[in-house]
């Protein structure tokens, strides 16, 4: 379950980036928030190095930027909203709304496709995603996540 991976601790509603690596930076930040300042780099230039492959904006406001590394022992999940980020790049040129971070060890290929399913169902429903993005709260964040999960 998604919601298992998503505590409240750790979504920000808003996030306060306004460029895409200041997006990227802040996400990992709040997935590895006592990591030490050198792990937290490793982390960042694993998935900054993902991103330069593709881009992970999906379009319609939503982005889920990911990395499997072997800086995380667990699969971590970080997440929240922001006011347009203008610079991700996505298909439809709509600025980045709701950013999901994903990190998984490197050995866990098959779980980190999994995870990002369950983001991608929770995100094209047009219902959840309409109350994510009226969430006022991690809290609230969260509890459309779960909700998300029972329908």
């Amino acid at each position: 379950m998604l919601s298992e991976l998503l505590p409240a601790a750790r979504i920000r509603t808003p996030l306060a980036s306004r460029t895409k690596s200041a997006l990227l930076r802040e996400l990992v930040e709040l997935a590895i928030p006592d990591g030490d300042a050198a792990a937290v780099e490793n982390i960042l230039a694993v998935v900054v190095a993902r991103e330069a492959e593709i881009s992970t904006g999906m379009g319609a406001g939503l982005a889920v930027p990911h990395g499997r590394t072997d800086f995380v022992s667990e699969v971590i999940v970080a997440a929240g909203l922001v006011r347009g980020v203008a610079d991700y790049e996505t298909p439809d040129d709509v600025p980045v709304a709701v950013a999901f971070l994903v990190l998984t060890p490197s050995s866990e290929s098959g779980r980190h496709v999994k995870v990002l399913a369950r983001i991608a169902r929770v995100l094209h429903a047009p219902d959840s995603r309409a109350a994510l993005l009226s969430s006022e709260s991690g809290e609230a964040f969260a509890a459309v996540i779960r909700q998300s999960e029972i329908a």
